[in-house]
């Protein structure tokens, strides 16, 4: 297309600096300025829109007149489509900086000859500042340049132009050159140990380019430095099948089957070992919940022994913490926090993980009876829980706690804090909240637990009806979870609930199969029933009731749990009212 270079008007710089204009064209076209009135919303001609983007795109942002008009009116003859272009050149230009006069120069679009540009130092594309961070931080290999540069790439280039050939060729450099980065900060971070930030970062990368073998063999080799021997052999598997979908007959590249063969060639005796050791798991959650607490913590021992020759450092924690609430439980809370923080999560630890190392922390201290600070506990557990972060699967020898699971137990033991330390509006909400995560879970021992702080929330308030049905429920569960510990613990409190709302024959005949049940036991459990069949009989008998409560407080002493004795004081002190007020 020829013609006359004063066919069109031009435009120069006028008066002082502008304000600096950024146009956006990764994940959508923008425009924006940084001072002064902000360009238009809408703009009133679709080819001005494409005007800006198809100078904003193109190196040097200069384009001939004539590759415009060949992009945007690639049928019209040369009259119309010089037409066109003044026209569009008007609408951008007022578009970008609605303020302008009539006839003034504009500050971003400027005209030179046949030659259409923006106005150097005053226009900031996105893309070009992307294209710079990528360059420079692919130079460096520094992870934390490489991070800031694949942030930058903030969205597909374009997405309402996905069919336009003219971004087409770009669209192709971006993308690559966003593979690029992605794969060298996965390996950079691989390189500095960070396993779980390298396999988030492969794997964002395959969904957007499944068949990307650098990306697969980042989580390949990361499952090997985990010791996760089948994780890498499926991975391999998975790449294999997105290489052959991608292009029928291809296949993984030497390295990638170099890293298959270690894989495969990884001795079994260490698979043995973690079936050994998941079968101890097992065992000693049947130990536990039979209430044979010292057995099961001789059998967990064994488990962390296995799991430290192994080498598998996020089933020594989660069995770390599973051994330290046991240990808790039966009153040795110093040896339940030296061996917890012997085995601390690390720094790249699976939420699950590092919310158990919590919990576990929250337990030990709400068994010492410091329970602001098991709250305090709690809530970290919960708050790690709530954030949603992107960790690949981890087929760890000992398997990670459900998430819901973690948070029924979070909530549910800060409204258990709150309610000791006699914040009883404060305990309602954690309690409700934790009902839910307890019902997905489908573990009927855990919803008992929810259950039992419901139905003391409830006596608290008054409300004893309602506890009543709570506890049922809980006792319900605990039987069918078979536990013979909660078992007991549930009669006694639905023993003092049924107390309060003067039904003393169902009081005592639960609170007397609570101490029949728990006997057994002795130390906390026995404890609880005691005092409860103390309190039925402090009007009826005295005396045994008397005689009850130095039994309880010996167990509950016996126990070294401060909720217990806490108990059994709160008891004598309603003997001695109860005394006081008796005719002499």
């Amino acid at each position: 297309m020829g013609g006359p270079a004063h066919a069109y008007d031009t435009g120069g710089s006028h008066g002082a600096a502008p304000p600096v204009l950024h146009i956006r064209l990764l994940g959508g076209f923008r425009a924006e300025r940084e001072g002064g009135v902000p360009p238009a919303e809408r703009w009133s001609r679709p080819s001005a829109r494409t005007l800006v983007k198809l100078l904003a795109l193109t190196p040097g942002h200069q384009l001939h007149r004539e590759h415009i008009m060949a992009a945007c009116w690639p049928h019209a003859e040369l009259p119309a489509a010089l037409r066109n272009l003044r026209v569009a050149l008007h609408a951008a230009r007022h578009a970008l900086e609605p303020e302008l006069a009539p006839r003034a120069a504009s500050s971003y679009i400027v005209t030179d000859g046949v030659l259409v540009r923006l106005t150097a130092g005053t226009v900031l594309v996105d893309v070009e500042q992307a294209e710079v961070l990528a360059g420079s931080a692919l130079a460096s290999g520094g992870a934390s340049e490489l991070a800031a540069a694949l942030a930058a790439f903030t969205g597909d280039l374009l997405p309402e132009d996905e069919y336009a050939a003219w971004a087409e060729p770009r669209r192709a450099r971006l993308a690559e050159l966003r593979q690029r980065v992605a794969i060298a900060l996965a390996r950079a971070r691989l390189a500095a140990g960070e396993t779980a930030e390298a396999a988030a970062t492969a794997r964002h990368l395959l969904e957007f380019a499944p068949a990307d073998e650098r990306a697969h063999r980042v989580l390949i080799e990361g499952y090997l430095r985990r010791g996760m021997r089948r994780a890498a052999v499926r991975q391999y598997e998975e790449c294999a099948a997105a290489l052959d979908s991608s292009e029928p007959g291809a296949r993984p590249a030497p390295e990638t089957v170099r890293l298959h063969r270690a894989a495969l060639a990884q001795p079994r005796a260490a698979e043995s070992e973690a079936d050994a050791a998941r079968v101890r798991l097992d065992w000693a959650r049947a130990l536990e919940r039979s209430g044979r607490y010292d057995d099961a913590i001789r059998v967990l021992r064994e488990a962390l022994a296995s799991y430290e020759l192994q080498h598998a450092h996020d089933a020594c924690t989660l069995t770390a913490a599973r051994l330290a609430e046991v240990l808790a439980r039966v009153g040795t809370p110093r040896e339940a926090r030296a061996t917890l923080h012997a085995h601390p999560p690390g720094p790249h630890a699976p939420v699950e993980v590092r919310a158990t190392h919590q919990m576990a922390e929250a337990m030990i201290l709400f068994h010492e009876g410091n329970y602001e600070a098991g709250l305090a506990a709690a809530r970290s557990a919960e708050a790690v829980l709530r954030h949603r972060e992107v960790v690949p699967p981890d087929p760890q020898p000992a398997k990670h706690p459900d998430r819901a699971v973690l948070l029924a137990r979070a909530l549910a033991q800060q409204a258990t804090c709150h309610g000791l330390l006699g914040r009883h509006e404060q305990a309602i909400k954690p309690a409700e909240q934790a009902l839910s995560p307890a019902e997905e879970s489908g573990d009927p021992a855990l919803l008992s637990t929810v259950l039992s702080v419901l139905r003391e929330n409830a006596r608290r308030a008054g409300h004893h009806r309602r506890a009543l049905g709570y506890g049922r429920r809980a006792l319900t569960l605990a039987e069918q979870a078979g536990r013979p510990t909660a078992t007991a613990f549930e009669r006694a409190n639905l023993a003092e609930v049924h107390l309060l709302l003067g039904e003393a024959r169902d009081a005592d005949q639960l609170a007397r199969a609570a101490v029949d049940l728990a006997d057994p036991f002795g130390g906390t459990c026995l404890a609880f029933a005691l005092t409860a069949l103390a309190r039925v009989r402090t009007a009826t008998d005295p005396d045994a009731a008397r005689t009850l409560l130095d039994r309880a407080e010996r167990c509950a002493h016996e126990g070294g749990h401060r909720q217990a004795v806490d108990e059994v004081r709160a008891a004598r002190a309603e003997w001695d009212a109860a005394a006081r007020a008796r005719p002499t």
